[in-house]
């Protein structure tokens, strides 16, 4: 654990003990992921998590958690504690993920960058057809060139939304409502945007539960996954250790 992990672990700590673990765990909680059991030159962070590892947290969750997909009911599904898991990029590696959630019966969502489709590492249009016949995957967007959404124009932006939900509903040939945003980033028009296409669920990098009392079906909060959490780690970040950062967080 590099000094800046330990330092947030520490507030982390603090935080949950102190404040957190007296607060409702009513609502749901979404883990994400990116690639699963591959080495990427552009992973100096850590979202590369090995199988074996991946594979272990499934079970944790599958035995420890309702898991419910993040579909067209979601926001009718926030009376209770679950959980939901979801991907996003598109890396190749995500097959492994598709069959282990296959063989365990667990729903997830998978938000595909289709600028790199057929790129190394990332998946082909014939794997996302495999990933659009799975009745445990819901596909979405995560937009043509993976840009920080808030340095472009609008139209560049309307460009990057409507032209990776264009691609992806070629390919699967279905309607593409569900987006998230690429490094977390966002602004004004992109929300504008994001209604004028139709995208009725989008992933953000917001930390937290989400409630009933406190959903945005277009900031719908996650909590990142990398390769260095155990089990314990997984749990921590489930139960909210990590919530003292919606502080900081982008409140447009």
């Amino acid at each position: 654990m590099s000094i800046k992990q330990t330092i947030k672990y520490i507030i982390g700590f603090i935080y949950y003990n102190v404040y957190r673990r007296y607060q409702t765990s009513v609502g749901n909680r979404i883990v994400l992921y990116h690639s699963i059991g591959s080495k990427l030159d552009h992973d100096t962070y850590g979202i590369a998590i090995s199988k074996e590892k991946f594979t272990e947290h499934i079970l944790y969750l599958k035995d420890h958690y309702e898991i419910i997909p993040i579909d067209e009911n979601y926001q009718d599904n926030l009376d209770r504690k679950t959980l939901s898991i979801t991907f996003d990029d598109g890396y190749k590696d995500n097959i492994y993920a598709l069959e282990i959630c296959e063989k365990y019966n667990i729903p997830f969502t998978l938000y595909i960058t289709t600028g790199f489709i057929g790129q190394e590492n990332y998946l082909t249009a014939e794997d996302i057809k495999r990933f659009a016949k799975s009745q445990f995957c819901i596909l979405g967007t995560h937009s043509v060139t993976h840009p920080h959404l808030d340095t472009l124009s609008y139209d560049e932006q309307y460009k990057e939304l409507e032209e990776s939900k264009k691609v992806l509903e070629d390919i699967v040939e279905y309607k593409i409502t569900h987006f998230s945003y690429p490094h977390g980033s966002y602004d004004k028009h992109t929300l504008i945007i994001l209604d004028k296409l139709g995208y009725n669920t989008v992933g953000s990098s917001h930390v937290g539960l989400n409630t009933k009392d406190n959903i945005d079906m277009k900031k719908i909060k996650r909590i990142e996954i990398i390769a260095s959490d155990s089990i314990n780690s997984l749990r921590e970040k489930i139960d909210g250790y990590y919530d003292y950062l919606m502080i900081k967080e982008n409140t447009i």
